[in-house]
């Protein structure tokens, strides 16, 4: 006897069940990839994360959250959980949406005021010490297809100085650090957010492990490396880490070189676009008073800068932009392509 047809297709035979149930579960995983999550700074773990009265603490609304799920966090100041010491961090799955600045009774993204942070702090020990800070605040996950959004933080006090050397999150990255995503590039979105007071032996502020991720409308104060990278280090060895920075502040960062950015090229690409950005008072002890282009002949860092102003930065060798002088030849054509040049053509007047 032939099967009866339903609806959608779904033919009544004995795979009924499974075609209902496989229906389910997709709608499923479609409502918690939409799910929105209320996190406040007294939050909760076993709270419902539904209204604010229901609010999260925020390690524990990272754990459920999937990609899609917008996180809205209240203002105020959170840290991570202790458990893991020094190694303790935020860690970000790939996809989220982590909103900042709410004030608690907000409805809407419309509703929030944009001059108004939450604050991600590594200040898990003692106060007077940033010894026992975390290493890095906030960790970042990348697939190469969920796109991240980080708006409206203010990350400080990540202490990423274990004395040991590397690119990781023991030494590298004290605000955020973004992680690679295999040979996908991701491209997550960083705005309104402020990396202030930072440390780290490279990338005092931020590293980017790989990936094309934008940077708009952030401030990048005060951050410090022992070598490279005060407040960003844009990590293309052996691979492409070609960052977008957009109306974004960096001032009074320090390091050995490139006390605002380092972008280091070898034997893969480092190639940030830098828009319309403001390098005011960085002081870097050797090269790149604000960016520092790392390459080899097998690599390249062709920093293409339009709209910037340079103002107060020093160093003692070099100028605002300085390159390793590693290859002579990829000196030549970051030149005369516009890019990475030792001394910007195009600056922007800005009132200060």
């Amino acid at each position: 006897m032939p099967a009866a047809t339903l609806f959608f297709g779904i033919t009544e035979t004995t795979n009924l069940k499974s075609s209902l149930l496989l229906i389910l579960i997709s709608c499923y995983v479609t409502c918690v990839a939409q799910e929105q999550l209320y996190v406040t700074p007294t939050g909760v773990e076993f709270a419902t994360g539904s209204s604010w009265s229901q609010g999260l603490n925020l390690d524990a609304a990272l754990k459920i959250a999937a990609p899609g799920s917008q996180l809205w966090l209240m203002e105020g100041t959170y840290v991570p959980n202790s458990k893991m010491g020094r190694k303790s961090s935020f860690i970000l799955p790939a996809g989220v949406e982590v909103y900042g600045g709410f004030k608690g009774t907000e409805t809407s993204l419309a509703e929030r005021q944009l001059s108004t942070y939450s604050v991600l702090s590594g200040e898990i020990g003692q106060p007077e010490s940033t010894a026992d800070n975390v290493y890095t605040v906030v960790t970042m996950k990348s697939d190469g297809q969920n796109i991240t959004v980080f708006d409206g933080l203010h990350v400080t006090a990540g202490n990423s100085r274990n004395f040991k050397e590397g690119l990781t999150t023991g030494n590298a990255g004290g605000g955020l650090y973004i992680m690679a995503s295999g040979k996908a590039l991701s491209s997550h979105m960083i705005s309104n957010c402020i990396f202030e007071d930072n440390t780290a032996h490279n990338g005092g502020g931020v590293l980017v492990d790989s990936g094309r991720p934008s940077f708009v409308n952030c401030v990048f104060k005060n951050n410090k490396a022992d070598f490279n990278g005060g407040a960003v280090y844009n990590k293309g060895i052996a691979s492409l880490a070609s960052p977008i920075f957009r109306d974004c502040t960096f001032e009074e960062n320090s390091s050995n070189s490139g006390a605002g950015m380092t972008n280091n090229g070898f034997n893969g690409e480092a190639s940030p676009l830098i828009l319309d950005c403001d390098f005011i008072n960085n002081i870097s002890l050797m090269n790149g008073a604000a960016i520092y282009n790392i390459f080899d002949d097998n690599g390249k860092a062709q920093t293409v800068i339009e709209g910037c102003s340079f103002v107060g930065n020093d160093s003692i060798l070099g100028d605002d932009v300085s390159d390793s002088g590693v290859s002579k030849k990829a000196t030549a054509s970051t030149k005369s392509s516009g890019g990475g040049n030792l001394r910007p053509t195009t600056v922007r007047a800005t009132a200060l």
